[in-house]
């Protein structure tokens, strides 16, 4: 009697049930760390741009780039920190478009979590 090498089809089935099962366990655990890593993009420019803020403010007594010049609550002045070499252009986190050096953003901490409005 002759021996067949290949696979059945039983085994065949089996295999791709296997790998739908792994494929299903594994897609939320990655997407899961896709966003996470994408948030701790997003925080870390938005943290590049406060720190931007607090330099330029301790090399220019004190005053921040923002319309009133005391705090962040008012919008920061992106365009002065990037004329003044404090950050680069800064791509915008939602949009992945680079920020218009004219535009004012608002900078916000909720329980721990930074985010930003564009104030027109």
């Amino acid at each position: 009697m002759k021996k067949d090498s290949g696979f059945t089809l039983v085994e065949l089935l089996v295999v791709i049930v296997i790998l739908g099962i792994l494929a299903t366990v594994i897609y939320p655990i990655v997407n899961t760390s896709v966003n996470s890593s994408k948030q701790k993009l997003y925080d870390a420019q938005i943290e590049n741009i406060i720190n931007a803020a607090r330099t330029y403010a301790s090399d220019n007594l004190e005053i921040l780039p923002t319309t009133d010049g005391e705090s962040l609550d008012p919008p920061l002045t992106l365009g002065k920190l990037i004329d003044e070499g404090y950050i680069k252009n800064v791509e915008n986190p939602k949009t992945k478009e680079p920020f218009d050096k004219n535009i004012k953003i608002t900078i916000t901490n909720r329980n721990g979590v930074l985010d930003y409005e564009v104030v027109d």
